[in-house]
């Protein structure tokens, strides 16, 4: 082989290892900031469409390999349109109408001066688009837990109703607005189920994306909130698919103790 082919032949042979090492470095970069997409999950998630071709819009911007609950299309569609996108200063995140004027949150989402909530707008495919924006009237926080009530101007017209009593169902939905995206549908299952009597937190597991969805509610398949995502900006937790919430219980108790209500 002559020395000019033998050139041509390691140049394209850097090149090529170049852009395996660059993908590389992208890819560990997307799984810190988001994991949802990585090339893995992007393959896998191809593959898992054509193996399994969705029936409606919706089920292509499906999170996890399964909901099992039943009708979960209209249940979407009834969680989005109750859970809003929260932009502050310094974090994005989502917040669930719990009232006419009550927005349950995570404390972090409303770290900030300046509070900016869009309401979504449920379309007849079943994706939520950004919508109106509501004025907020005031914001009351919790101390020493992850948790923050938004107090709006205006009245709305959907809202979640607490799960606060009885068994709740393992199987859970979380939807919320990761990477400023309207139609995040995901599965999660409750982890340590006998906790949320005992403690303010919900633990769950399968959900396989977290950044940006802190605020968005867990639901269960009836449609009732047993949770809001907490604090889930953790690579590690990202890895192993786990999440923490603050359940319903407490926030029904801090709605009480702060005279929330009226």
């Amino acid at each position: 082989m002559s020395v000019k082919k033998k050139m041509k032949k390691w140049k394209v042979v850097a090149v090529v290892f170049a852009a395996f090492g660059l993908m590389a470095v992208h890819n560990q970069q997307l799984a810190v900031s988001d994991p949802e997409n990585t090339y893995f999950n992007k393959i896998n998630r191809t593959i898992r469409l054509l193996l399994n071709p969705p029936e409606n819009e919706l089920e292509q911007h499906l999170i996890g390999k399964d909901i099992s609950c039943d009708h979960s299309e209209e249940l979407y569609k009834k969680v989005a349109a109750a859970t809003v996108v929260v932009f502050a200063d310094k974090s994005l995140g989502a917040g669930v109408f719990i009232g006419p004027r009550l927005i349950v949150t995570a404390n972090h989402v409303v770290d900030g001066k300046r509070i900016i909530l869009v309401l979504p707008r449920v379309e007849e495919d079943g994706l939520a688009q950004p919508g109106l924006v509501f004025r907020v009237e005031s914001i009351r926080r919790v101390d020493r837990l992850d948790l923050a009530f938004i107090k709006t101007e205006e009245a709305y017209s959907h809202w979640l109703d607490l799960q606060t009593g009885g068994d709740v169902n393992q199987e859970l939905l979380v939807v919320g607005h990761p990477n400023r995206k309207f139609y995040s549908l995901q599965k999660a299952r409750i982890k340590n189920k006998e906790l949320i009597r005992s403690s303010d937190y919900i633990y769950f597991k399968d959900n396989e994306v977290f950044f940006g969805n802190s605020g968005g509610a867990i639901v269960e398949c009836e449609g009732k909130l047993v949770g809001i995502v907490s604090m889930m900006a953790n690579y590690r937790n990202s890895q192993l698919k786990q999440g923490i919430g603050i359940n319903s219980k407490a926030i029904s108790d801090f709605v009480d103790k702060m005279k929330l209500a009226s």
